[in-house]
């Protein structure tokens, strides 16, 4: 595994203070079982500081013509191999948590910043499901899960959304303060 051109030793130089990783390609490779197996990101890529990881939804936008959505989750096909992935909720917390994120990101349903109409409603009210469902899946108390606010450009989805979130704000941020001091080292 590497940074594409610039070491974790290169990143602490110049105080980066938390690392974000994918979790959809980490997902695909090196897989999250040989991460798990590596003792999580934190020790495969020897980085002292936080890691947050994305929950693998941002590739709902960037490999839309490969990927379907339902209530189940999201399905992709992968642009490198052809293969078929089920991402549900659940997946991505296990995929985060065998990561060893600091930080993990809900799945949420992710559409264009310009897409209007019913879809960005709907989308909306799936996120607030999946936080649910992520919520059941988070097991480890050392690592946050943080919630994603959906509703496009509409103000009122949005705000509905996040009084939505709100409502669990104790699952959410009840976790050890590991994160943010491992930052601050």
């Amino acid at each position: 595994l590497h940074f594409q051109g610039i070491l974790p030793e290169q990143l602490i130089a110049i105080d980066c203070r938390i690392l974000l990783c994918n979790t959809y390609h980490l997902g695909h490779r090196p897989g999250h079982e040989r991460v798990r197996k590596a003792g999580g990101l934190h020790k495969m890529i020897n980085w002292p500081r936080s890691i947050l990881t994305d929950s693998g939804g941002f590739q709902m936008v960037s490999l839309s013509k490969l990927m379907s959505v339902d209530e189940q989750g999201v399905n992709f096909e992968s642009p490198h191999t052809g293969e078929q992935m089920s991402l549900p909720p659940e997946m991505s917390i296990e995929i985060q948590q065998a990561l060893g994120a600091d930080i993990m990101m809900q799945l949420d349903h992710v559409v264009h910043v310009l897409t209007t109409g019913d879809i960005v409603e709907e989308a909306m009210q799936r996120s607030i499901r999946w936080l649910d469902r992520c919520e059941q899946a988070h097991t480890r108390s050392d690592q946050a899960l943080f919630p994603i606010v959906q509703g496009g450009l509409n103000l009122e989805l949005r705000k509905k959304c996040v009084e939505e979130m709100a409502k669990r704000a104790k699952y959410i941020v009840d976790f050890k303060l590991k994160s943010l001091r491992r930052s601050a080292n």
